[in-house]
C-alpha cells in the first residue's frame, strides 16, 4: 500500500466512470510549492479548472464525452496540514462526482 503524499499540479488522477486518466491541475498558487509545482488543497475541486475531462462517461448511454459534475470539495482524513487556512490536499483524498463517478488521486508506484 502506498503512503500518504501530498498532491501537486500535474498528478494523475482517476475516476471509476470515466474512460482516460487525466492530469489534475492547481493553476493558481496557494501559497506552497513542492519541486516548483503548486500544491493543492481540498478547495481545488472546480470542473472545467481543477478536474477536466476522463475521456467518455461508462455512466451514459450511449456513451459520451465526460463532463465532470462536482458540487462539494475533496473528502479527507486530514485536516492538521493546512495552507492558508484550507486543508491540504493527499493522495488519499476523494471526490464525488453527481454523474455516479468517485475521482482519486493515482498512487505513485
Amino acid at each position: 500500500m502506498s503512503e500518504k503524499t501530498q498532491v501537486i499540479d500535474g498528478c494523475p488522477i482517476t475516476c471509476s466512470m470515466g474512460s482516460n486518466e487525466c492530469s489534475f491541475k492547481v493553476p493558481t498558487c496557494h501559497g506552497a510549492c513542492i519541486g516548483g509545482k503548486n500544491q493543492a488543497t481540498i478547495m481545488d475541486y472546480k470542473a472545467g479548472i481543477n478536474v477536466i475531462s476522463f475521456g467518455t462517461c461508462k455512466k451514459t448511454s450511449p456513451l459520451q464525452p465526460c463532463a465532470p459534475v462536482i458540487l462539494t470539495p475533496w473528502l479527507i482524513e486530514d485536516k492538521n496540514y493546512k495552507i492558508n487556512g484550507e486543508p491540504a490536499l493527499f493522495s488519499t483524498s476523494l471526490l464525488s462526482c453527481a454523474c455516479g463517478g468517485i475521482i482519486r488521486i493515482r498512487q505513485p508506484q
